[in-house]
C-alpha cells in the first residue's frame, strides 16, 4: 500500500514536471524583443500574440528611447493588430436552424413510428 502511494506522488511530480517544461518552452516577447526583432531587418519576423503587440505600444522605455525607427515600428504593430474578424454571415444561424429541424423531425417521426398500433378486436 505504502509502495503504490510513493508511486502515484513520484508520478504526479513527473507529470506536473513535464507539464511545466512544457508551458516555460515558448516564453513570451518582451516589448525589447519586438524593437529588437524590427530593428534586425525592418520587419517583424516572428508571430506575436496581441497581448504582447499592445504591450510594446504601452511601453515607456520603447516609446522614450526608441529613436526614429519606432514610427515605422507602431505602424506594423498597429497594421498587426487591425486584423479584421470575419463578417457575420448567418451561417452559424443557418447551421443551427437545420439542427433545430432536425431534432424536432427526428422527436415528430420516432412519436409516430413508436405510437402503439390500435387492436381490433372483432369479437
Amino acid at each position: 500500500m505504502a509502495k503504490r502511494i510513493v508511486l502515484l506522488i513520484v508520478g504526479s511530480l513527473l507529470f506536473t514536471a513535464l507539464l511545466t517544461t512544457a508551458a516555460m518552452a515558448g516564453p513570451p516577447w518582451t516589448p525589447q524583443d519586438i524593437y529588437d526583432d524590427f530593428v534586425q531587418n525592418g520587419k517583424l519576423t516572428r508571430d506575436y500574440t496581441d497581448a504582447e503587440l499592445k504591450a510594446y505600444l504601452n511601453d515607456a522605455t520603447i516609446a522614450q528611447y526608441g529613436g526614429p525607427i519606432k514610427d515605422r515600428l507602431d505602424d506594423a504593430v498597429m497594421d498587426l493588430l487591425d486584423r479584421d474578424e470575419f463578417p457575420f454571415t448567418g451561417f452559424q444561424l443557418m447551421m443551427a436552424g437545420i439542427v433545430v429541424v432536425v431534432l424536432i423531425g427526428g422527436g415528430v417521426m420516432l412519436r409516430l413510428l413508436t405510437r402503439p398500433k390500435k387492436s381490433s378486436e372483432s369479437s
